[in-house]
C-alpha cells in the first residue's frame, strides 16, 4: 500500500505544501485546467524547480472578493466524479468558517487571491486526487505565536483547527507562526498522525518551498510503500496491547459512544462482551486492542468515557494477513475504498464500511448493492454485477 508522510520545517503554506505535491508528480496543466472549469475564471500555475527534488509553487490569478460558506458549497455541488475533492474542499472549508467564528452568511473566505482561498484549497484537493491519496500521514508539526494588538498571541483560527484534529503539534514561543489557516485546514482534513513506519520503502519524495522571504519553509512528501520482500511469515506477526475493563453501571449508549471515540482515536478493535461479576450482576467487558504508541491516549479515554475505575493491560501477539488498500469506482462514478488480504496466493476483497455508507447516504441506494457491488468491482467480476 502506498502512503504519503508529510513533515515541514518552518513556514508550511498551501502554496509550500502544493509544491511538494507537484514535484511528487500532480499535473500542473491538469490542475489548472480543472480550476478554470469549476471557477469560470483564469487561474495559472507556476511552478519552479528550485534545486534537486525542491520545487515552489504559486497560483496566479485575480484577486478576488471574500465569499460566505453558502456560496463556497455551491462550487462543489453535483461536480460528475469529483465526489472525493467535492468533501475535502467543503470539509476544509467548513473547518475555517468554524474557527473566523462568525455568523453564518457572513463573507469569510476570499474566492481567490494570495494566501488561503477556495482556489488554493481547492488545488490542493486536485493535487492529492491526481496523485491517488485520499488521506496522509503527517509528522509532529512545529507552531510559533504570531504578532497580535497584545504583543506576540498565537492565531485564533489556527488554534481552533488544531484542536479538533488528532495530529501531533509541538508548540514553541518562536516570534512566527508556521502554519496559515488553510495550510492547518489541509493538514487536518487529509492528515493522520503517522506513528511508526514500520518496514516500507521509499518510493518518491520531493520537498515544496514557501514563497514568503522573511519566514522561508520547506514542506517534504515522502511516498513509501511496504516492502514487498519481507517473508510472509514476518509480515503476518504482531504484537499489539490488550486493554480489558469490566464495567456493571455503564449504559448501551454509553459503551456505544466510547467504543467510536476509541476506534477514531486510533485503536485496531474494540468490543464488548457480556459477562457476570461477582454477586450475579451482569455486565458488560470492555476489550481495546492497539499498538503500544496509542496505550496511554486510549486508557485515558476509557476512564473517561466509561465508568471504568480500573483496567488490565498486557501484550499479545496475533498473527494477520497481509492486507493492502486500494479505491475502486463505481459505475455511477463514486468510490469505495476496499481492504485486500492475502494468503496462499489468494486474495480477499473489502469494502471498507465507512465508505460504502457515504456512498449510500449520497444516494440513498441499499447498504448490500453496493457493498456488493464495490467487491464484484474489486475482484475482477463487473460482468456478474
Amino acid at each position: 500500500m502506498r502512503e504519503l508522510y508529510i513533515q515541514g520545517k518552518g513556514k508550511m503554506d498551501c502554496e509550500g505544501i502544493l509544491g511538494m505535491l507537484l514535484g511528487l508528480g500532480a499535473e500542473p496543466e491538469k490542475i489548472q485546467e480543472n480550476l478554470e472549469i469549476r471557477f469560470s475564471f483564469p487561474v495559472k500555475i507556476e511552478v519552479t524547480k528550485v534545486s534537486g527534488k525542491e520545487y515552489s509553487a504559486r497560483i496566479i490569478t485575480e484577486a478576488r472578493e471574500k465569499i460566505g460558506l453558502d456560496r463556497a458549497e455551491k462550487y462543489f455541488a453535483g461536480q460528475r466524479g469529483k465526489k472525493g475533492i467535492d468533501s475535502k474542499v467543503s470539509e476544509m472549508a467548513v473547518m475555517l468558517w468554524q474557527a473566523s467564528n462568525m455568523p453564518a452568511g457572513t463573507p469569510f473566505l476570499k474566492l481567490a487571491g494570495e494566501g488561503t482561498s477556495l482556489v488554493s484549497l481547492s488545488a490542493l484537493a486536485e493535487a492529492m486526487e491526481l496523485l491517488g491519496f485520499s488521506q496522509c500521514r503527517v509528522w509532529e508539526l512545529e507552531e510559533g505565536l504570531g504578532a497580535g494588538e497584545g504583543g506576540l498571541v498565537p492565531s485564533n483560527e489556527i488554534m481552533r483547527i488544531l484542536e479538533k484534529s488528532s495530529l501531533p503539534v509541538n508548540f514553541s514561543c518562536q516570534k512566527e507562526e508556521n502554519l496559515t489557516p488553510g495550510s492547518a485546514a489541509f493538514l487536518a482534513a487529509y492528515g493522520k498522525p503517522a506513528g511508526e513506519t514500520g518496514r516500507k520503502e521509499i518510493r518518491d519524495w520531493a520537498c515544496g518551498v514557501s514563497w514568503e522571504k522573511e519566514n522561508s519553509g520547506i514542506i517534504r512528501g515522502v511516498i513509501l510503500e511496504e516492502k514487498q520482500d519481507i517473508p510472509a511469515d514476518e509480515r503476518e506477526k504482531d504484537r499489539v496491547q490488550v486493554l480489558e475493563t469490566n464495567v456493571d453501571d455503564c449504559s448501551g449508549e454509553q459503551l456505544g459512544y466510547a467504543i467510536d471515540r476509541l476506534m477514531k482515536a486510533g485503536a485496531l478493535d474494540a468490543s464488548c462482551f457480556p459477562i457476570f461479576m461477582k454477586k450475579g450482576r451482569p455486565a458488560y467487558m470492555l476489550q481495546v486492542i492497539c499498538k503500544k504508541e496509542k496505550q496511554e491516549e486510549l486508557e485515558n479515554i476509557i476512564f473517561r468515557e466509561t465508568t471504568s475505575i480500573g483496567l488490565r493491560r498486557y501484550e499479545e501477539n496475533r498473527r494477520i494477513l497481509h492486507r493492502s488498500f486500494e479505491e475502486i469506482t463505481l459505475r455511477d462514478g463514486h468510490k469505495v475504498k476496499i481492504k485486500i488480504c492475502c494468503h496462499h496466493g489468494e486474495k480477499f476483497f473489502y469494502p471498507e464500511y465507512d465508505t460504502v455508507r457515504q456512498v449510500c447516504e449520497e444516494t440513498g441506494r441499499p447498504y448490500r448493492s453496493v457493498y456488493d457491488e464495490a467487491a464484484a468491482l474489486a475482484g475482477g467480476y463487473s460482468n456478474d454485477i
